[in-house]
Order: structure tokens, then C-alpha cells, then sequence
């Protein structure tokens, strides 16, 4: 049997196909449209992008009956959390029987947990458009947040609020002085690392100077040599300082990527009938 979960996030709609036996990942499709881009600036999830969502989520939804996938969950994280229409939209994709579970950002932060851990102090990063989540495993012991800090998000905040974000993520860092391994979840990250010809952890002091390497070359050279998507053009530099910030925060010693998501942990979850 199969398991579909689309993860309806702020810069993008993705979903991945597990088999619910193993699961063994058998589909991932990624479709870029920028929730956040409405939400953040206005407030609201705007007439336009709303059908864009209505047809593409049938589209998926139809995806998945031609798959044959038996359970499918649809979750909606940072941009729908804040939209003030968020109801009608939930609604209107209930009476086209999708039905979207808007999850808080606890509980997103929390699905990091069951990332397969490789050191004994170790921190998974999800750098999302609207929100940053963060999970720190030490020992035994996990801890877990997430923070209104988004790399499309950002593009709205005025300077005043940016470091009042990145002061919050600083207070709370202050617990976690000597983390061993930073993992940093989804594209951001891997841009970097495509660019620089990275394809293992690497060491965090060869980081700014990576970053400045990537940011340093014009957009259609990443776009068409490197394969990074435009629609991550305009936010990486954000995710960047983000890492960079946590990397001082936390004086980690290694960095690295990885596909695993919350989609995987929230699989996992629903396989043990957790969630």
C-alpha cells in the first residue's frame, strides 16, 4: 500500500509517495507557488493564487487516485497558518473532498524527531519560507521550535523586525553551546552545496566563504549551470545567513544536507498511528 502527504508550504507544494510497508520513497513531486509571497505582505491568501491552489491540490489528488495511493494527507504549515482567509480556503477544498489538516508550528517542529539521529548532540534545521524550525538532540534528551523566521518571510520583514527575529532564535540557542553536526533539510542548503561541488558534510569554518562564492555568481549562471530553481533565487541568500547564524550560535562543527523532510516524519508517524 501506498501513503501520499503533500506538504503545502509557503514558497512551494510538495508531495512525496511512500510505501507504507517499508517506507521506501516512490514519488516526489515538487510545484512552485509562493503562498508566503500574499500572506506575509497582505495578510491573506489572494482570489488569484487560491484557484491556483484549488487546481493544483485536484491535480495531485488525481495523481494519487491514478498511483493508486490508499491514504493521503494533505498538511498545511506557515503560509495558511497566518492567512485570515485560511477557513474559506479549507472549506472550499473540503467540498472538493481535500481535506487540508493546518498543523502549528510545535507540532512541525516536532516531526524533526524522528530524523534517523547520527551524533550524540546534533541539530536538524528546516528552513521553510514562512517558519524555521529546530530540532537539537543531546544525548537522550530532544528539544524542539520553531520560529517566525522564513526565507520568504524575511523578504517582507522591515530591518527592525528581522533582528527581532533572529534575537528570539539567538535566546533560545544560548542553551546548545557545543553541538557536534548541523543537518540542514531541503534545497537551500543543497544549493550551496551544488555550487561548491559538496557532496558530504563539510566543515561550518568553510561555510560564509561558500555562502560567498554562491552569492557572488549572477542568477542565470545558477539557474543554468548549477540547476538551481528560480523560484529559490531570490530566498537562498536569506536561508544562508540563517545557517550562518546558527552555525556561530551553536559553534557546530560539520554541516550537512539531507532529503528527509517532515513529510517523512509525519509518514512515520501515521504508520505507528501516532498523529
Amino acid at each position: 500500500m501506498f501513503i501520499a502527504i503533500v506538504d503545502i508550504g509557503s514558497n512551494a507544494i510538495k508531495y512525496k509517495i511512500f510505501d507504507s510497508d517499508t517506507l521506501e520513497l516512490k514519488d516526489y513531486y515538487r510545484e512552485p507557488l509562493r503562498l508566503g509571497r500574499d500572506v506575509f505582505t497582505n495578510g491573506f491568501l489572494s482570489d488569484h493564487n487560491c484557484d491556483k491552489l484549488y487546481s493544483l491540490l485536484k491535480r495531485y489528488k488525481d495523481i494519487f487516485q491514478e498511483q493508486g495511493v490508499t491514504t493521503t494527507h494533505f498538511i498545511a504549515t506557515s503560509a495558511l497558518r497566518d492567512a485570515q482567509n485560511n477557513t474559506n480556503i479549507i472549506e472550499e477544498l473540503s467540498d472538493q473532498g481535500i481535506n487540508v489538516k493546518v498543523i502549528s508550528g510545535e507540532i512541525e517542529a516536532s516531526l524533526l524527531k524522528n530524523y534517523d539521529f547520527k551524533y550524540q548532540t546534533e541539530a536538524i534545521i528546516d528552513i521553510g519560507g514562512g517558519s524555521v524550525e529546530i530540532c537539537v538532540k543531546q544525548g537522550y534528551l530532544y528539544t524542539a521550535k520553531s520560529f517566525q523566521l522564513g526565507a520568504v518571510r524575511l523578504l517582507s520583514y522591515s530591518q527592525t523586525e528581522q533582528a527581532e527575529a533572529f534575537k528570539e532564535l539567538g535566546a533560545w540557542l544560548e542553551q546548545f553551546n557545543s553541538i557536534e553536526s548541523l543537518v540542514g533539510l531541503g534545497g537551500n542548503l543543497r544549493a550551496l552545496m551544488q555550487v561548491n561541488e559538496i557532496s558530504s558534510e563539510f566543515d561550518t569554518k568553510l561555510f560564509d566563504s561558500y555562502a560567498q562564492k554562491y552569492i557572488s555568481l549572477p542568477n542565470d549562471q545558477l539557474i543554468n549551470e548549477f540547476n538551481i530553481p528560480e523560484d529559490r533565487i531570490d530566498i537562498i541568500p536569506n536561508a544562508l545567513n540563517i545557517y550562518s547564524y546558527i552555525i556561530k550560535e551553536t559553534k557546530a562543527k560539520v554541516i550537512s544536507n539531507s532529503f528527509w523532510s517532515i513529510s517523512d516524519g509525519l509518514a512515520q508517524k501515521l504508520i505507528r498511528e501516532e498523529f
